[in-house]
Order: C-alpha cells, then structure tokens, then sequence
C-alpha cells in the first residue's frame, strides 16, 4: 500500500534531482523515491547486522527475499550472521538452562 506525504526539500538539492532525472530518463518523483529507498535499505541492512531487525522482517519491509538481503549486506561488507562473542554467551546460557534441568 503507498502512502502520500507531504515533504518539504532545501531548494539546493533539487537542481541535483532534475539532473539524475535527466539522466535517468524519469521523473523527479521517481528519483526521490528511489534514493529514499536506496537509504532505506542502508539503514535496514544495517538493523540486521547489529541484531536489531531480523532478517525475516528487512526481506518483508524491503520487499526482497532473504537471499537478497543477505546478498546487500554482503556487498556491504556487513555481517548478518552472530560473532564469535554472541555466539559464546549463547552458548553459556544454553550450558547454564542444560544444567538446572538436569
């Protein structure tokens, strides 16, 4: 579902618009949408790297599969997966309930 929002720009970038615009061969509202997005999905990938978002939700917000998500932050040079560090303390929680039931 798209959502309409007002929006007020600096009058300086818009030259900057009108020329990818140009470039592009589209519309300045396209163009808007698109660097919108492309920070979007910057800031989404990055969520999933510090563990904030999961990876699940960025594929359904970004409408992208997993694979795609995983395939940015890799082209990012970002890590989706646990460090070393989470996966330890992982570990000792997981050592620590193993034991009460025992």
């Amino acid at each position: 579902m798209a959502v309409v929002y007002p929006l007020k720009l600096k009058e300086e970038i818009m030259p900057i618009i009108e020329l990818k615009s140009k470039e592009d061969h589209t519309n300045k509202s396209i163009v808007l949408k698109q660097m919108i997005y492309q920070s979007l999905e910057d800031y989404v990938v990055r969520l999933c790297s510090r563990g904030r978002l999961s990876v699940g939700k960025a594929a359904e917000v970004l409408d992208m599969s997993v694979y795609d998500i995983h395939r940015v932050a890799r082209e990012k040079g970002l890590s989706l997966t646990a460090s070393d560090e989470q996966r330890a303390k992982s570990r000792n929680v997981l050592d620590k309930l193993v034991k009460k039931k025992s």
